[in-house]
């Protein structure tokens, strides 16, 4: 059945993304249609693999078209090699479609490709329960897929403080919002990175000062730099720092907009005198402090 659902999507061809093009683009010189079907039809040329890599890199559309049959049943690991060889047990020729109007590629699919293909889309993978009835209270219907598949592709470790807190997410934050792929992408990449044990707030809090941080080294440095030349600094022994000014600004909005949503709280750090010196406002008493300080 699944397989069966995997060929229908893989017989109307696949539209490859902008950010796909662009890395072939990149990485194989602006080729033509011509010049890209050589190489998947030259068994002897070493592109050959990484083309194909790229090409049978499921993308979330193909993935949301499964996801229902995958919530359905519970497949297992073992269940791949089996899905794969239904892939194949008649010849199918895939047809990848450019933007742009830039043409096709044609390729038919192998056991190895279709074990590729299959390994990527996660079948096996179970989504906590927890989360995942968050999701299905909260989120409209048109969204639920998409949250799953997020889900489904993150490397994320369910522990107990970790699943408490994205089932916070769903429930609280305004997941209709049209930038909340962009907060839940910063969830699940900051998820992976802590330990099982950690307080999210206070790790979120040290993530939010780490932006900042950074964000007032580049601004002095920038500062400094507008007095004198790079090798004048780099002769004092002054280290370049440069950070997106702008990314590090939305990061530390991000932050803030879901602790606010989950905890219900945030904490502000204010840089005093242009320094890399921060201090934290979590109190009418830090307010004070503050205050003998300036004076």
């Amino acid at each position: 059945m699944l397989a069966d659902r995997i060929i229908e999507i893989l017989d109307k061809g696949i539209a490859l993304s902008d950010d796909v093009l662009h890395y072939i683009d990149s990485t194989f010189f602006n080729p033509s249609i011509k010049e890209l079907q050589a190489i998947l039809q030259d068994d002897s040329n070493c592109e050959k693999d990484s083309l194909i890599e790229l090409l049978f890199f499921p993308d979330e559309s193909m993935q949301i078209q499964l996801e229902k049959v995958l919530e359905e049943h519970n497949f297992l690991k073992k269940d791949e090699e089996e899905i794969s060889n239904y892939l194949c047990r008649k010849p199918l020729r895939v047809y990848f479609h450019l933007p742009g109007n830039r043409g096709s590629l044609h390729i038919e699919i192998s056991n190895a490709y279709a074990r590729q293909l299959i390994k990527r889309l996660h079948i096996s993978k179970q989504l906590n329960r927890q989360i995942v009835a968050a999701i299905d209270n909260h989120a409209r219907a048109k969204l639920k897929k998409q949250f799953k598949v997020k889900l489904r592709n993150s490397r994320l470790i369910p522990t107990d403080n970790k699943i408490a807190f994205l089932s916070g997410f769903f429930e609280k934050f305004n997941i209709e919002s049209s930038d909340v792929f962009e907060h839940l992408d910063f969830v699940l990449s900051f998820l992976e990175e802590i330990k099982e044990d950690t307080d999210i707030f206070k790790a979120l809090m040290v993530k939010k000062k780490f932006y900042l941080r950074h964000l007032k080294r580049t601004e002095k440095f920038e500062d400094q730099l507008q007095r004198t030349n790079m090798e004048t600094l780099m002769l004092q022994g002054k280290q370049a720092v440069f950070i997106d000014k702008n990314e590090a600004r939305k990061m530390m909005v991000i932050i803030d907009r879901i602790s606010q949503a989950v905890f219900g709280k945030t904490e502000y750090f204010e840089p005093l005198h242009g320094g890399e010196e921060v201090i934290e406002l979590r109190s009418d008493k830090d307010i004070e402090n503050i205050i003998k300080i300036l004076s």
